[in-house]
């Protein structure tokens, strides 16, 4: 099993100014003691839990105090105000900082409020998506002479500059949290990072055995799919005894559960996002952090053997990364959490 961390300035415990310094120190530790990955989401108006609005920036400066993490968007919302031109420049550059240690995540966002901002109908989101990811795919296959047309965007032969080391394809994965999305994942060869929104374990191995199915029968070629499953857990902290993760982290999970249900409410309405809807089925758990969690893999609060057990039951439904969201809380008990997966959890687990 991979374990990843998935960070994004929550600053409930801290100013903007000072977490974004945790935030390179907390990852600075995460590649000493072995984690796979780091990414943060990108989010607009979303304060205090998801800070982290211009995140290339973020990486650039994580790039220069690490040697071995690998930096994955986690995610990149390559709408229309992002043009995939920039989107490829800007990772490229993260890649030579990092010296080539660049992969790259996208999906089409689930915030209603900075869709509107935006200006973005919700119910474009899947076809701005499909050409946005066909105009990188362009890209990313032919940088030096990349062409697009499309209804979103239209640009002629041209030379994207820099480009990825090596002018290489990257990895490329896809955020889901529908069983639709991992179809997709798996149909355009992609990998897949899951969410399962609270719906539990039978709903992510239905999401998992979707994408098994397509991602076995997708006509991308080879060289450029990237065929892995990652679960992406919402709240997430390790501590030696259960009584103490509880009681430090159970604030937060039940605090980013609620923040889940405030989202995903309203977006359920929205044409293309109608899966959202059985998140009304859960409004009675929303202070029940003993039901959280066990009876779904968005909330891993635990010792190092919880951690271990948990492992051990996705491994077995097809999951091989666990990307962690580690946020919330002070500095010094994430420094201690991280210390203490990388001490107990990782070793026990590859």
């Amino acid at each position: 099993m991979k374990w990843s961390i998935i960070q994004e300035a929550d600053r409930s415990s801290s100013t903007n100014e000072e977490r974004y310094h945790e935030v390179i120190e907390e990852i600075s530790l995460a590649d000493k003691v072995g984690f796979h990955a780091y990414g943060t989401s990108e989010q607009h108006f979303f304060a205090p839990k998801f800070t982290v609005s211009a995140p290339e920036v973020l990486y650039a400066a994580i790039a220069m105090r690490t040697e071995r993490i690998i930096l994955r968007p986690m995610i990149a919302v390559p709408m229309t105000w992002h043009h995939p031109i920039l989107i490829a420049e800007r990772l490229a550059a993260v890649d030579i900082l990092s010296r080539g240690r660049v992969e790259l995540a996208t999906g089409r966002g689930n915030n209603l409020n900075t869709l509107k901002v935006f200006g973005i109908d919700p119910s474009e989101t899947r076809a701005i998506y499909a050409e946005a990811m066909d105009a990188l795919e362009n890209i990313f296959s032919h940088p030096s002479e990349a062409e697009h047309h499309g209804k979103y965007w239209d640009f002629s032969k041209t030379e994207v500059i820099p480009q990825l080391i090596g002018a290489r394809y990257p990895k490329m994965s896809m955020a889901a949290a529908s069983v639709e999305s991992h179809v997709l994942a798996g149909e355009r060869g992609y990998g897949v990072i899951s969410f399962e929104n609270y719906f539990g374990f039978d709903f992510l191995q239905e999401c998992i055995d979707a994408y098994r199915k397509t991602s076995a029968e997708t006509t991308v070629a080879a060289d450029k799919t990237n065929e892995f499953v990652g679960l992406c857990v919402g709240t997430a902290f390790c501590a030696s005894t259960t009584e103490k993760a509880r009681e430090l982290s159970g604030p937060e999970a039940l605090d980013y559960f609620q923040t889940t249900l405030d989202v995903y409410r309203p977006m359920a309405s929205q044409p293309g996002y109608a899966y959202m809807d059985r998140i009304n089925t859960l409004l009675d758990k929303s202070d029940d952090l003993d039901w959280l969690c066990e009876n779904t893999s968005v909330v891993m609060v635990g010792t190092p053997d919880d951690y271990i057990r948990r492992a051990e039951k996705l491994e077995a439904m097809g999951v091989e990364e666990i990307v962690l969201r580690i946020d919330g809380l002070p500095h010094e008990h994430i420094m201690e959490s991280l210390e203490l997966i990388g001490r107990e959890v990782i070793p026990a687990t590859q």
